[in-house]
């Protein structure tokens, strides 16, 4: 189990602390202050971990008595649970204020949901990896990527050239399928536009010609008359 103790954290460790708290809309003014009680962190990882933290165990204290009990209780239910443990000492710091003390906690805090996230893209590539073993023509070789802060080698799937080239020619034959069926498309399309308007040519020539037949129907009985 790693131990958590006092030590002195890096100007970068400090501002990357500082981001994080700024990530979670938390003051970075009276930090060891704020941090003296455990039930800030708590709530802070609830967010993430709900069903692991109950905060009715950590009623939020005054006296540094309290304050260290609570530390305890803490130390005890949940981080021991990331493998992980708060000494006895450092717990005294926390809960007496000690300048420094709180920011080196959250740049635990923050290492451990690296690792967190970490286990999730790992457990996730290697469902997908258990999933690829039942097909024989995907090779599987080993590269180096970056997950996280950290490279690590995690196995890669290939499928064979042979095969790659069988898709590919695949591919181009349904290519030339669809051309085809696209070109017989836009000739119907074609064939249609020009019978639309042969038909608008013929109605619009029956519409004309019954009343050129009235119109000499009229001259025809007028000049009878006359």
């Amino acid at each position: 189990m790693y131990t958590i103790c006092r030590k002195n954290l890096s100007n970068e460790d400090v501002e990357e602390v500082h981001k994080w708290l700024r990530r979670n809309c938390i003051s970075t003014h009276r930090l060891r202050r704020e941090f003296s009680d455990v039930l800030p962190l708590a709530e802070l990882l609830k967010r993430e971990y709900p069903r692991l933290i109950d905060l009715y165990n950590y009623p939020k204290k005054s006296s540094v008595q309290l304050k260290l009990a609570n530390w305890e209780t803490f130390n005890f239910k949940v981080l021991s649970k990331f493998n992980m443990s708060l000494s006895k000492e450092f717990m005294e710091h926390l809960a007496n204020g000690v300048n420094g003390t709180a920011e080196v906690l959250l740049h635990e805090v923050i290492k451990l949901e690296k690792r967190q996230r970490l286990a999730v893209e790992r457990n996730a590539i290697l469902k997908q990896e258990q999933a690829w073993e039942e097909n024989d023509e995907v090779k599987t070789v080993v590269i180096n990527k970056q997950i996280g802060d950290g490279i690590v080698q995690v196995p890669q799937k290939m499928i064979l050239y042979s095969l790659y080239e069988k898709i590919v020619r695949d591919s181009q034959a349904k290519d030339v399928i669809i051309d085809a069926y696209q070109q017989r498309l836009t000739h119907m399309e074609n064939i249609i536009k020009v019978k639309t308007e042969r038909i608008e040519e013929l109605l619009m020539q029956m519409g004309k010609i019954p009343q050129k037949m009235t119109t000499g129907c009229f001259i025809t009985f007028d000049s009878k008359d006359t």
